[in-house]
């Protein structure tokens, strides 16, 4: 289906909003930069909902709702709600900065967000005292909300949903999910949104509580500060695979560590009982640093009244951010670097372009170069797991007994043997080099290579089998009196029977079924070992790369 036309740039709505750049869009709706001319011209975001089905306007009326009952600079501010060409919009507060998925994704090497390997960092990406200072502030209006009757639940909360400001004011924002908690009421028609590595277990089943707000907003703080996204929920409930933070960032406090580890408990009940008891938690492991002002930071870059055109190597490095239940985000800004050390926060948190108070990233209007091109991938993509050995092993054995058969098939000289056996050894080397490169310990090289050792000589004998069948056909087809199919299956076997090397009898006192089968393990362990080299050089690869300097 065909999404609806955006609106042109000067559109007019509600008498007095002039429609601007479009910022995004996605196929429940758009959002647009606008001014308000009834405000001396004053800028907007204006959050257009192509669905204008009542409980459609009663989510968007309840977003309004909370925004308009709660002024707080940690919040977006509401200033109007109106349908207009059979549309709904919410004309909201326009908010500059950067979410802090993309200060996370400037951070670490290649913009790879959510794979940090354990033991591999002296630091994390952002410092313990800059995460709580930027989100201590969110917790605090989390807990007001909590606090209210019924209360009020983001069920949203992550990196790509919280603003920095120039002025380093941390604020929160997209309320599309929001909803009013009692816990009488059975939720699960509600509908459920989850958001994996920060959704709790209780919000796949639609039965969220406050408490669930807590897990997101420590599942946050978590990869923030280990580049590591938390496991999804749902696998954590029968072996819990969670690391513990400070095997990802040694320089983490034990306190943050056990108070994280808490607040990311698979059952609620475990979890602290609220926003406020979690920041008390918070408070006590910063011995002060949440309050002190000596902390240099960088100075977020002032932003213009119009988009500062990207470059082609911003957009190459752009990521997409995560967004359940509403807009899909299409491409997401790389953080531009600072410039100067100011009194403040942690380390540099530069501006970027403008961000709505919905949270969706900023895309640069075409250049003097024309249209400039935008790449759409999953978070997961993101996030994307290391490679199994099993896989690799099919990969690379798959072509490695290919190659090995079309070898002996082609030429009848026992050197062909010995050829294809040197080419298996380079293939586990390949394998475990491949499935290292990224990360992972140097043991997966190997049991990468002996998954290639077992898919390649699966594979070898399957291509010789093919290749002894189609020689059998081709002599069918010149049968004659003298040759019958069983004397065509014995020529068709001469023509591609390999000079076979003598097999070696290491048990001499067993059968040659017993010395076959010793060969077959030996062969198993010479591919585990090759493998695991080529493990190691992936792996040191690896470190390399993330030890390597990075703007």
């Amino acid at each position: 289906m065909s999404m609806p036309v955006a609106l042109t740039a000067g559109t007019i709505i509600g008498g007095h909003y002039v429609i601007g750049d479009l910022i995004n869009r996605g196929g429940f709706g758009a959002v647009y930069r606008g001014v308000d001319t009834s405000e001396g011209n004053r800028p907007c975001a204006i959050k257009e909902t192509y669905d204008v089905t009542p409980a459609s306007r009663r989510r968007a009326l309840m977003e309004a709702g909370i925004l308009f009952t709660v002024r707080n600079r940690h919040l977006p501010e509401v200033y109007d709600a109106l349908e207009a060409n059979g549309r709904f919009y919410l004309v909201m507060q326009l908010i500059e900065g950067q979410t802090l998925l993309q200060i996370l994704k400037s951070r670490v090497p290649n913009g790879l967000v959510g794979e940090q390997e354990p033991f591999r960092l002296a630091t994390g990406p952002c410092s313990e005292q800059e995460v709580l200072a930027w989100l201590l502030p969110v917790i605090e209006i989390l807990q007001e909300l909590h606090s209210r009757n019924p209360p009020v639940m983001h069920r949203d909360i992550k990196p790509g949903n919280i603003i920095l400001t120039p002025q380093y004011t941390s604020v929160l924002v997209d309320f599309g999910l929001t909803k009013l908690y009692d816990p009488n009421v059975d939720t699960q028609t509600m509908g459920r949104a989850v958001t994996p590595g920060f959704s709790p277990i209780e919000q796949y089943v639609g039965k969220t509580t406050p408490q669930s707000d807590l897990y997101s907003m420590a599942a946050t703080m978590y990869l923030l500060l280990t580049n590591r996204l938390p496991p999804p929920a749902m696998q954590r409930t029968g072996v819990d695979s969670i690391i513990a933070p400070r095997e990802i960032n040694p320089s983490l406090s034990p306190k943050i560590e056990h108070v994280l580890l808490k607040a990311l408990a698979v059952e609620a009940t475990l979890r602290y009982e609220n926003m406020s008891e979690f920041a008390q938690a918070l408070s006590e492991s910063t011995f002060g640093a949440y309050s002190d002002q000596t902390i240099v930071a960088p100075p977020a870059t002032p932003v213009g009244v119009g988009p500062r055109p990207l470059s082609q190597a911003e957009i190459e490095a752009s990521e997409p951010t995560v967004y359940v239940g509403g807009f899909q985000p299409q491409t997401q800004q790389q953080m531009r670097p600072p410039t100067a050390p100011v009194s403040g926060l942690g380390p540099g948190t530069p501006s970027g372009p403008p961000y709505s108070a919905y949270p969706y990233p900023y895309i640069a209007p075409a250049g003097p170069g024309g249209p400039q091109r935008k790449r759409q991938r999953p978070w997961q993509a993101a996030q994307r797991p290391l490679p199994r050995t099993a896989n690799q092993g099919c990969l690379w054995g798959g072509l490695q007994g290919i190659v090995a058969a079309l070898l002996v098939l082609s030429s009848h000289q026992g050197s062909a043997f010995y050829l294809a056996t040197f080419i298996g050894f380079v293939f586990y080397l390949i394998a475990g080099f491949f499935t290292t490169r990224r990360g992972g310990g140097s043991l997966r090289g190997g049991w990468a290579g002996f998954w290639t050792g077992i898919y390649g000589t699966m594979t070898f004998w399957i291509a010789f089998g093919i290749g002894l069948l189609l020689q059998y056909l081709q002599q069918l087809t010149h049968l004659g009196p003298d040759l019958t199919p069983q004397a065509a299956s014995m020529q068709a076997w001469n023509n591609v029977k390999p000079a076979w090397p003598q097999i070696p009898y290491l048990l001499p006192q067993q059968s040659t079924f017993a010395n076959v089968i010793a060969l077959m393990l030996i062969g198993c362990l010479i591919a585990w070992i090759c493998g695991w080299v080529g493990g190691l050089i992936g792996n040191s690869q690896a470190g390399a790369q993330q030890a390597a300097p990075h703007p």
